[in-house]
């Protein structure tokens, strides 16, 4: 079983400290996952229009439920860390992305705010790779209100 957590923040330059913090863990870079990838700004209507993004997270595998708030974060200026861990490293990594506390979204909160929202379909769906074991599942008994863990069959990056 492989490990993946992941966390919302409000600010590129605290999802990049995390990131680097979770590399000096030994963390490969490429199983850490910031969406979007650069200080992206907001339009003046307070929103990220580009669906590449959505793209992005929808390439993580996770459950709609929790795609949903990614997607609507992401495009309402938050930036999204998600990184694929050893069972060995999850609480060190849950440790580092909960902090800062200010700058964590708590996600309870922020899955009730888009509750009515729905999932931004890929956007080729024909180019999408998928296969059943990088499907994930949340794992409850290691989520907690700022950082969310999950469970899936094999590391995204070995196939993705």
């Amino acid at each position: 079983m492989h490990r993946n957590i992941t966390a919302i923040y409000r600010t590129h330059a605290v999802a990049d400290l995390v990131r680097r913090e979770l590399s000096e863990l030994g963390i490969s870079s490429s199983d850490i996952r910031v969406v979007p990838d650069r200080d992206e700004p907001v339009d003046a209507d307070g929103h990220r229009t580009d669906n590449k993004y959505s793209d992005q997270l929808h390439d993580l595998h996770l459950p709609d439920e929790d795609l949903r708030t990614y997607q609507q974060s992401v495009r309402r200026g938050d930036y999204v860390v998600s990184a694929e861990v050893d069972e060995n490293q999850v609480g060190r990594a849950k440790e580092i992305m909960r902090r800062p506390e200010g700058e964590t979204h708590n996600l309870d909160q922020r899955s009730g705010e888009f509750e009515g929202e729905t999932v931004d379909p890929y956007s080729d769906p024909d180019n999408r790779r998928t296969n059943a074991d990088w499907a994930a599942e949340r794992d409850h008994d290691h989520s907690d209100p700022y950082t969310r863990s999950y469970k899936r069959n094999t590391r995204l990056n070995e196939n993705n």
